[in-house]
């Protein structure tokens, strides 16, 4: 939805669903609720006093420890507020423009992709906090979608639903694989990419494996790019309920995988990039150019023997 579309009725609405959600009810519990002027639109509540962060800024892609200059333009807006829920303080609603120039979606931030090893004390409690923050990100954003607010969710309906806006061209050794558990982000990446003429497949199906089942999970990541032929892998950090970076160890660690080159997807909170995890990093927001150009350049300067195309795993 544009900037100029966006209304303070929208917002009300937007927030409305959120705290129903997020506080099960009990509105009560929430804090500093916004309410704004219904017939202002979100660039007039922009330019007065208003209780949003502007989080939007950052290098919003890395190659290793090599910036690559991109051609998409100024970087993606974001604004949020944190709200929280009746477990977490810190979770926001945010109002993201991603992919598209001047195209806004309502989302719900967790801010609690930070990543942590298994041995750290707490661990077992941080996973059970951040999987209610799943739960309650996937109930408020079905509701908005529901009620027309505007989300990743319909945004991938809106500029995908049509068969004839995917190519579906054959590139050898061109095929990429997508990592990443947020059905609408994931479905719009791989939209993105089919649309630039890659072939697409995604990681494993079925829910994300329980603690003790994420290292045979990381193995049949492994068994599909070799069964496929992958040329690159495109990682979100978060995937996995923050396991990425695990993820990307088992890929790196695995004969079958190792040669593949990674591009982690990150958050403005994950640590990262890591260079021994990801040939390249592109953090989140960003426009579908800055990500087709990093793809493009991953996979052009990380051909094995300088021979400037990527050669997939056989």
């Amino acid at each position: 939805m544009k900037m100029q579309d966006i209304t303070g009725a929208l917002l009300n609405q937007a927030v409305a669903i959120y705290t129903q959600h997020a506080f099960r009810g009990q509105a009560e519990r929430a804090r500093n609720l916004p309410r704004f002027v219904e017939t202002h639109s979100l660039a007039e509540i922009l330019g007065g006093k208003h209780p949003f962060e502007d989080l939007t800024g950052g290098m919003p892609s890395t190659l290793a420890a090599e910036p690559v200059p991109l051609t998409g333009g100024s970087l993606p807006r974001v604004y949020a507020l944190r709200l929280g829920n009746i477990a977490y303080p810190h979770m926001k609603l945010a109002l993201v423009e991603a992919y598209f120039a001047d195209e806004f979606v309502f989302a719900v931030d967790r801010h609690d992709t930070f990543h942590f090893e298994p041995n750290v004390p707490g661990y077992d409690a941080w996973c059970e906090l951040k999987e209610i923050n799943r739960l309650v990100k996937e109930s408020i954003e079905d509701a908005w979608h529901k009620a027309g607010v505007p989300t990743f969710r319909g945004l991938r309906e809106k500029a995908f639903k049509h068969p004839d806006l995917v190519r579906q061209l054959m590139r050898e050794g061109q095929t990429l694989m997508v990592l990443d558990d947020d059905e609408a982000r994931a479905d719009i990446l791989k939209g993105v990419l089919a649309e630039d003429g890659y072939v697409i497949v995604s990681g494993p199906a079925g829910p994300p494996p329980a603690p003790s089942e994420q290292d045979k999970y990381s193995a049949a990541v492994c068994d599909l790019v070799r069964e496929h032929r992958v040329a690159l892998v495109v990682l979100d950090v978060s995937y996995l309920t923050g396991q990425g970076p695990r993820v990307a160890g088992a890929l790196r660690l695995d004969a079958r995988s190792q040669a593949v080159p990674i591009l982690g997807i990150y958050s403005r909170r994950d640590f990262g990039p890591d260079p021994d995890l990801f040939d390249a990093a592109l953090r989140r927001p960003y426009r579908k150019e800055a990500l087709l150009e990093l793809v493009h350049t991953t996979l052009v300067s990380r051909g094995r023997g300088g021979s400037g195309i990527h050669n997939a795993v056989h």
